[in-house]
């Protein structure tokens, strides 16, 4: 008997009339991947949020609330949550520092500008890859729960709250997202499982809650250490934020423990990479030499770090110096 909740037991549907509503919906799910993968690409990150919000509740209506495929919706949807509150707090960090170079700030706010900018991307990779997900997006239909992501509204939100808003609604869109992969237990799954759960880390880290961040960075890790060889550069890259989120969280001794990690990770890529004569191989070793020269800078200024400078016994010159260097740095990134 099928189930009276929101499960969708398609097996008891006559297949002529499951047939018509695959053959309906499939076309409409397609155009809202294409559109939200395009927007996010281009950084339209308000487009990208309501096409795979669209896509998530269309999923969930056809696939059910523990379905694969509306898991996958659920990932997209939180992934363009985030990267839009971490440009909605960069664009937030250079209005108060323009303000604070122009005088405009009040003291209250001065105080509580002191230390930015606060935040900042800290992601290791680039741009997301689409690529695997908009293969995960069109596969694998079964059952399942509601999407919290649907109660989002940054519509009339100041912008601290919006801001806050995106933050708290692409953990719980990515939160119910890993409950539901959770539940699978192939290879396929559980790696994209450890994905969400790097997402909910990336959340964290840049809601500064560095401990929740180093949590679900394990997590992760552990799941893909599972499945991925040890040269595997997605690993160095775990270990990377993992060590990122230990660092933020005033345990620098732990933090380069897991970057000579990342080192070693790198260096055994290198190694197979350095062993071939393909161009891309070629490539890519010299793209590992830099990225390994970084990553022992890093890992030396982690371990003599820079006193804290302060601000009140600088000079006017050097001060004005200083929101310069910080501009730029900004910039930089």
């Amino acid at each position: 008997m099928a189930d009276k909740g929101k499960q969708v037991d398609t097996s008891q549907v006559p297949d002529d009339e499951t047939q018509s509503a695959f053959t309906a919906v499939m076309p409409v799910i397609a155009d809202l991947l294409e559109i939200g993968t395009r927007a996010f690409a281009l950084g339209e990150w308000e487009e990208a949020i309501d096409s795979f919000g669209q896509l998530a509740s269309i999923t969930e209506q056809t696939f059910g609330s523990e379905s694969p495929r509306y898991a996958d919706g659920l990932v997209m949807y939180g992934r363009a949550l985030l990267q839009h509150a971490i440009e909605q707090n960069a664009l937030m960090a250079e209005k108060t520092l323009a303000d604070a170079a122009t005088g405009n700030l009040g003291k209250e706010e001065e105080d509580e500008t002191a230390g930015l900018p606060t935040k900042a991307n800290i992601n290791f990779e680039g741009e997301p890859d689409f690529r695997q997900i908009e293969s995960l997006a069109l596969e694998d239909a079964e059952n399942g729960e509601s999407s919290k992501g649907k109660q989002a509204d940054t519509g009339e939100e100041e912008e601290d709250e919006e801001e806050e808003d995106d933050f708290a609604a692409a953990w719980d869109v990515l939160d119910l997202a890993r409950v539901i992969q959770a539940k699978a237990t192939d290879s396929k799954s559980q790696l994209k499982y450890a994905e969400t759960l790097m997402l909910l880390g990336d959340v964290s880290m840049e809601s500064e809650n560095f401990g929740q961040a180093a949590k679900d960075f394990s997590e992760a890790l552990e799941v893909k250490m599972q499945y991925l060889d040890d040269s595997n550069r997605e690993l160095a890259e775990l270990y990377y934020k993992l060590a990122l989120a230990y660092e933020y969280n005033q345990d620098t001794s732990k933090a380069l423990e897991l970057m000579n990690d990342v080192e070693r990770i790198l260096g055994n890529r290198l190694k197979i990479a350095q062993a071939s004569d393909k161009d891309e191989d070629v490539a890519e070793a010299e793209s590992l030499a830099e990225v390994l020269a970084d990553v022992a800078s890093k890992i030396e200024e982690w371990k003599s770090p820079q006193k804290p400078v302060d601000i009140n016994a600088m000079t006017p010159e050097e001060s004005a110096m200083a929101e310069k260097a910080k501009a730029m740095f900004k910039e930089a990134m």
